[in-house]
């Protein structure tokens, strides 16, 4: 496009002298098609030379006999020729509707104010429709994934597309004079340069932001997808499980007094997963993380564990207080909700549901909600001697009820604060004697079977256990699980980010061209500015700045693609089956865009660079002499 813009007057001289339309048609077609089968060709060979490097250096990593197959070559051919075939149809399209007469003298190509309007409201609109598609139009659940990727993204990237011109016209306006003065050059030098030549600028941001938006969008969906798991603030710092006999009631003092824990922040708990006598959840309908036919019975002690000014379990109440709820624990059979349960089930505070024990399916016993809380990470926080398989919440109620309900015998989960005093091995180290007591204790009131049992041939008793006493101490602290969710959730993310950071280097080589366009079509401007007293150095730093803000207004639209996409992606999924009903909030983790937006404005830096000293060093003289020959 850039290169029929440039050579138009030859265009149209050969449209005055012999070339009917077609065929100027046709010459820009071949041209076209030519630079696809160079890239093409060049591919090919970049793709073999790849897999040859990656067998020597990293031979696990590529399969044996691995070559450039026949669906590769066709796929990548049929890309390359198809995409340069399309790419082709708008330059010949100008190139053939321009009148050679009018063609002969030089044209300004500006974006009128009315048609810059008109295509802003267009993409606004287009990038609406995605939202309300996911949020607000009424359609089945089933449909509304498919209808938001297929319509949605599609109208929301092309109205981004659209949103270019404008981004590009408020980036110069706003921040040229800041870029201006960082590098020591007069405002009104670059009041203009990106405006003046809008659909080369147009084009080069957009495909800078190809690359930089799929990766803002890679990193706000993942770390958003991430936050329902993550665990938060509520939970108590450590999780302590002792199996298989669990603490006697004599003993859970001890344990409370150990050294690290803080005594009156220390709570037992009687656990139990138990099934939904109806289907709250519409589990039958179709299952899901929160759509679950089963739920955790979590007995606690109210007042130690949601009194006073700072309560162990630092819940967030959606509907309902924490006194109220308190009150209501202790008088028997209530218990406080997930807030997405509540919203699965629409049960709130004063409905009831029904749980089987396992022991009698056919006594089902009830409970009424007391509040309703917010309680994101529980999935973590419960994968160690909670629960067993997916569950549709943690139910939290009175000790006494859950144990007698349930009979859930001697406590063998505890959850916790420490004071800093010790650290997790040394708490644990603590425990493992209290622990394989109450192991011995129990093994010997089974009878000598058990003992037996326990100290079979080739097994012996304590058998890759702590102390020997055949009682495991699992410690999970809360800072411990989100320092391993961050670790692989980085690993992973950044590993589906790579893709989207190659596509941006590739498409900065292109930033090279539009430069190298930008003042070929300005000898003469630039030829003037030497003219009347602007250094090389000056003359430099104006290329460089223009090209940042390239950059700077590529970053721009890429954080405004990546947070919509991120959003409207992360609102989908509570339609989707493996999470439906959870409504994940909207994470920008800046630090890692920082990155990419780093590196973008290094990569326009670089191509920039080469271009701008090239032109410092050319003379006024010559520089004058090629615009006046370009006119």
């Amino acid at each position: 496009s850039m290169g029929v813009d440039e050579r138009i007057r030859q265009f149209a001289m050969l449209r005055a002298v012999a070339l009917t339309k077609w065929q100027v048609a046709a010459m820009v077609a071949f041209e076209s098609v030519l630079l696809g089968l160079i890239g093409w060709a060049g591919g090919l060979l970049a793709g073999w030379g790849l897999l040859a490097a990656m067998s020597r250096l990293r031979p696990d990593s590529v399969v044996e006999g691995a070559a450039l197959g026949p669906w590769c070559v066709g796929l990548s051919g049929l890309c390359a020729l198809g995409g340069s075939m399309a790419a082709s149809v708008v330059p010949a399209w100008r190139a053939t509707s321009v009148n050679p007469l009018e063609a002969m003298v030089p044209r300004v190509r500006s974006l009128t104010g009315r048609l810059s309007w008109t295509i802003t409201i267009a993409g606004l609109a287009l990038i609406a429709l995605n939202p309300l598609l996911v949020f607000y139009l009424p359609m089945k659940d089933t449909a509304r994934y498919a209808v938001s990727a297929a319509i949605g993204c599609t109208s929301m990237a092309i109205g981004f597309v659209m949103l270019a011109p404008a981004t590009i016209a408020l980036v110069e306006q706003f921040l040229g004079p800041l870029a201006a003065r960082l590098l020591g050059l007069n405002p009104r030098l670059l009041a203009t340069q990106l405006t003046a030549n809008l659909w080369r600028t147009v084009g080069t941001t957009v495909s800078l932001t190809i690359g930089l938006g799929l990766f803002v969008a890679t990193q706000t969906w993942g770390y958003s997808m991430l936050a329902p798991f993550y665990p938060g603030d509520w939970a108590p710092d450590l999780v302590v499980s002792i199996t298989p006999a669990g603490i006697a009631d004599s003993d859970i003092d001890a344990l409370r007094h150990v050294k690290g824990i803080i005594a009156d922040r220390f709570v037992p708990l009687a656990v139990k997963q138990v099934k939904l006598a109806d289907d709250p959840t519409g589990f039958k309908v179709r299952p899901s993380a929160t759509r679950q036919d089963t739920c955790v019975m979590v007995g606690v002690d109210s007042d130690a564990a949601l009194g006073g000014d700072h309560p162990l379990f630092k819940f967030r109440f959606v509907k309902g207080n924490r006194a109220e709820a308190i009150a209501k624990l202790k008088q028997g059979r209530y218990c406080i909700v997930p807030d997405h349960f509540e919203r699965e089930s629409g049960l709130g505070i004063g409905h009831k549901f029904r749980v089987l024990p396992p022991d009698h399916l056919d006594r089902p016993i009830e409970y009424e909600i007391a509040g309703v809380v917010s309680m994101p990470g529980w999935h973590w926080m419960t994968k160690m001697g909670f629960r067993r398989g997916r569950a549709a919440g943690l139910m939290f109620s009175s000790y006494d009820a859950v144990r007698r309900d349930f009979d859930t015998g001697p406590a063998s989960t505890f959850w916790m604060d420490m004071d800093g005093s010790a650290t997790e091995d040394e708490i644990k180290a603590a425990l493992q004697p209290i622990a394989d007591r109450n192991s011995r204790s129990r093994a010997g009131a089974a009878g000598p079977r058990s003992q037996a049992a326990a100290g079979s041939p080739g097994r012996p008793a304590g058998f890759g256990r702590a102390g020997g006493g055949g009682a495991t101490v699992t410690l999970r602290s809360a800072e411990g699980v989100r320092q391993q969710i961050r670790e692989r959730a980085d690993g992973i993310i950044w590993a589906l980010s790579q893709l989207p950071l190659v596509t941006l280097a590739v498409a900065s080589l292109g930033v090279i061209n539009t430069v190298l366009s930008s003042i070929r079509a300005r000898r003469w401007d630039l030829g003037v500015l030497r003219a009347l007293g602007v250094t090389r150095s000056g003359l430099c730093r104006l290329i460089i700045a223009e090209t940042l803000l390239i950059g700077v207004a590529a970053c721009v639209l890429s954080l405004g693609f990546g947070a919509m996409a991120g959003y409207c992606g992360t609102g989908v999924t509570r339609y989707v089956n493996i999470r439906g009903g959870q409504i994940t909030p909207l994470v920008i983790p800046w630090a890692h865009l920082s990155i990419g937006f780093a590196f973008a404005l290094g990569l326009c830096l670089l191509a920039a660079l080469w271009p701008a000293v090239r032109t410092g060093r050319t003379e006024p003289l010559r520089l004058l002499q090629a615009g006046r020959t370009g006119t």
